[in-house]
């Protein structure tokens, strides 16, 4: 997910705080395995009807469980109303409290049962599902979960530790197209005009990334790629320059694909759509702000954000909020390597630089830990240290273990865990393995310690073509251990390159310059992640 800090901010007040729930217990009780959704829309209302078909294995035996799901409340007329629950054709008990849906059991099931719930409702959705109009004033239907947004129209474990296939059957007025994940398996005009679409994802997706997007559209099948259907979806109205513009998303699938390994789902679909992000990493299906069709053909970056997650982030998938930088970090850094393989070095550290600000920016206001287990609105999670920090952190990762154990670690970790989730520490254990040596350290201090290092460096004569180099890390947190690389230039602008390592506070080292000494290049090579003294 590609967004600005300003649109961030403009979010989380629009829309409120959204609180962390604990979804460990229930993780330890029930593992979803299948979603059927039949949902109705129409014209006239903004209320839905919906079906849910749920196949659950029980962890524990149990005699109740909860989904997550939005009932009705106050006057507003907003929120679903239940009006029937089955368990394998049984009446249920049930109710709805503060976003949950208990669920009486009909009789305690036992360990490893496999149960069918199937729950009938209709509302209006307070959130999840935006009904409204897009930029040519055109009535549209989009889902819109990240993070744990799916529960305002959909019952579902609303955690990205909970991941299972899902299917959407839509009967929707048959002026609209329906997009959604995984293959096309109907599509049928019913009479009436209505029509009655059906998409169905069987690889194990969580809930975030589970949507639908009904609207006109004009859709271009673009040239598969290694079997997989490629396809761009956009309003009629901009359908020549939109088909242009997303034109771009074949490179990165290329790139991805090769260096990564095979897409992980049966389509790739390029939607035009009404998120309020710049684009929603949508598994098989992603959704791009309605303003990315601009005519300019150069969101390439934003394209190749969203098709990285499509490894990371939807397949394998963090299994909780605060290890996001499994998913936005790594996007962002796979962004850039994508952009080091199109347009070059240069590129790829001119990004890499404008990362570096970011964080430093950031780091002033805010030296929490990329890990931050203290953050209970998801929303404040999308912050430069899940991005660009996350990024760099990857960056000195691959510097210390070099492009091919990089990858190769890079792609271990993606089949260990691919269909699945993972935590920071399988990454760390994923990376070890291929690297022969303890990369604890590295991940605790980048990862779990606040701030970056804040350099001050001094110099003075240390006797005939020397320097004394005196390297103090003044920030007010943690003291980090790294190697850092000095050119040294002479008048005649000859580079030497040395290496030191800094592993205390205050740090000095003697330096021979030559007889032509002029200055110090610190960083040439655009390799740390820290920020110069300046005296402010």
């Amino acid at each position: 997910m590609r967004t600005l800090i300003l649109v961030i901010i403009s979010v989380t007040l629009a829309f409120g705080p959204v609180n962390a729930q604990n979804h460990l217990p229930r993780l330890n009780q029930i593992d979803v395995r299948h979603y059927r959704f039949e949902i109705g829309l129409n014209d006239s209302t903004n209320v839905i009807t919906g079906k849910a078909t749920i196949l659950i294995t029980f962890k524990k035996a149990s005699d109740t469980f909860y989904l997550d799901f939005d009932g009705r409340s106050g006057n507003s007329g907003e929120g679903m109303v239940v009006t029937n629950i089955k368990s394998d054709g049984k009446p249920c008990v049930y109710s709805v409290n503060r976003e949950r849906l208990l669920i009486q059991l009909p009789q305690k099931t036992k360990i490893g049962e496999t149960h069918s719930f199937t729950v009938s409702y209709s509302g209006i959705p307070k959130d999840g599902l935006i009904i409204s109009k897009n930029r040519f004033g055109d009535r549209c239907f989009f889902a819109d979960n990240w993070p744990d947004r799916a529960h305002f129209w959909i019952p579902v474990v609303d955690h990205p530790s909970d991941k299972a296939t899902v299917e959407f059957i839509v009967t929707a007025p048959d002026h609209y197209q329906v997009v959604s994940n995984g293959h096309l398996t109907e599509e049928t005009n019913i009479g009436k005009g209505y029509s009655v679409t059906h998409w169905s994802e069987s690889e194990p997706v969580a809930a975030y990334v589970m949507v639908i997007g009904v609207a006109q559209f004009a859709v271009q099948q673009v040239k598969p790629y290694h079997h997989i259907p490629v396809s761009t979806w956009v309003f009629p109205q901009n359908k020549d320059t939109g088909f242009k513009d997303y034109d771009v998303a074949e490179g990165p699938l290329r790139f991805y694909s090769a260096h990564i390994g095979p897409y992980p789902y049966e389509k790739l679909a390029n939607v035009q759509s009404k998120t309020r992000y710049g684009g929603m990493e949508n598994a098989s299906c992603i959704f791009y702000n309605q303003r990315s069709v601009n005519g300019r053909n150069n969101d390439a970056r934003l394209f190749a954000h969203e098709i990285a997650h499509q490894w990371f982030g939807n397949s394998v998938t963090e299994r909780n909020w605060y290890h996001i930088w499994l998913s936005e970090g790594f996007a962002t850094y796979l962004t850039n390597l994508y952009t080091e393989s199109t347009e070059g070095e240069k590129a790829f550290i001119r990004h890499m630089e404008t990362d570096r600000d970011t964080v430093i920016r950031y780091v002033l206001r805010n030296p929490a830990p990329v890990v931050d287990t203290t953050v209970t609105n998801y929303m404040k999670l999308l912050n430069p240290n899940s991005y660009e920090k996350a990024s760099w952190i990857l960056h000195m990762l691959r510097v210390r273990l070099g492009d091919r154990l990089f990858w190769k670690g890079l792609r271990l970790y993606y089949n260990t865990f691919k269909d699945s989730t993972a935590l920071t520490s399988d990454f760390e254990n994923a990376m070890e393995t291929v690297y022969k040596k303890p990369l604890h350290d590295f991940f605790h201090q980048w990862l779990y310690c606040d701030g970056i290092p804040v350099l001050k460096m001094d110099q003075s004569p240390a006797g005939k073509h020397k320097i004394r180099l005196s390297i103090d890390q003044v920030q007010a947190y943690h003291v980090f251990h790294f190697p850092l690389e000095i050119n040294v230039i002479s008048s005649s602008g000859k580079t030497k390159t040395v290496s030191l390592r800094i592993e205390s506070q205050n740090n000095t080292f003697t330096i021979r310059t030559g007889k032509h000494f002029s200055h110090l290049v610190p960083d040439p090579g655009c390799k740390l992640l820290y920020e110069l003294y300046s005296g402010k």
